[in-house]
C-alpha cells in the first residue's frame, strides 16, 4: 500500500508574538525603573533644598537678633531731646515713611547706602558681595504721623503710637513705638527680611 507523505504544518506566529510581548514588558519595566529613579533623585534634591532653606532661616533669625540689639543701642543715642525728630538718612526716620513696596518696606530707603555688618558686628564694606557669609542691615522707623513737641507728652500721644501706661508722665517715661526693618543676606544669594516692633522713650 502506498503511503502519501503530508507536510507537517508548524505555526511560527505564536512564539514571535510571545517574544514581542516579552520585549514590550521589558521596555515598560525599564521605563518604570527610570521614572522611579528620577522620582528618588527629585525627592532627594527637594529634601536638600528644604534642609538648606531651614538652615538659612535659622542663621538669618540669629543674625536678625544681632541687628535688633544694635538698633536698640542706636535708639539710645538718637532719642535725645529734639534730635529724636531729626532723620538720619538710611538709618533712622522720625516719622512713618511712604510709599512702601510689596513687602511693606519704605521705598525711600536706599539699601545700597545702609551700613552693613557681619554677625560679629564687624563692618562689611560692600553688602552686595557674597563671600559665603551673612550680612546684616537695618533701619529704624518711629511710628509717628508727624514730629511732636518733645516737651509735651499729650502732643506725643496725639502724633505717635505708644504703649499705654498710667505712669507715663513725660517724654522720657512714655514708650513710643519704633519699627525695626532688618535685611539679612546669606550665601548663594539668599535673603531674608524681618520686622520687629519695639518701644522706647520718646526722648531721654
Amino acid at each position: 500500500m502506498a503511503h502519501t507523505s503530508r507536510p507537517v504544518l508548524r505555526r511560527h506566529g505564536a512564539p514571535r508574538q510571545q517574544k514581542g510581548m516579552v520585549l514590550m514588558v521589558a521596555v515598560i519595566v525599564l521605563a518604570l525603573i527610570s521614572i522611579a529613579s528620577l522620582a528618588v533623585l527629585r525627592a532627594a534634591d527637594t529634601g536638600n533644598v528644604i534642609a538648606g532653606n531651614y538652615s538659612f532661616q535659622q542663621a538669618a533669625v540669629q543674625a536678625s537678633d544681632r541687628a535688633l540689639t544694635d538698633a536698640l543701642n542706636t535708639l539710645a543715642t538718637l532719642a535725645v531731646g529734639n534730635t529724636a525728630n531729626a532723620n538720619v538718612n538710611n538709618r533712622y526716620y522720625a516719622t512713618k515713611q511712604s510709599p512702601i513696596d510689596a513687602r511693606g518696606i519704605p521705598t525711600v530707603v536706599d539699601w545700597t547706602a545702609v551700613s552693613c555688618v557681619d554677625p560679629t558686628g564687624a563692618s562689611v564694606s560692600n553688602c552686595a558681595t557674597d563671600a559665603g557669609n551673612y550680612r546684616i542691615q537695618y533701619v529704624i522707623e518711629r511710628m509717628c504721623e508727624s514730629n511732636p513737641d518733645m516737651t509735651n507728652i499729650n502732643d506725643i500721644r496725639a502724633r505717635c503710637e505708644y504703649e499705654a501706661s498710667a505712669t507715663a508722665l513725660s517724654a522720657s517715661s512714655i514708650g513710643v513705638r519704633y519699627r525695626v526693618l532688618i535685611r539679612v543676606r546669606g550665601p548663594r544669594g539668599t535673603e531674608g527680611w524681618f520686622e520687629a516692633m519695639v518701644s522706647g522713650p520718646a526722648s531721654t
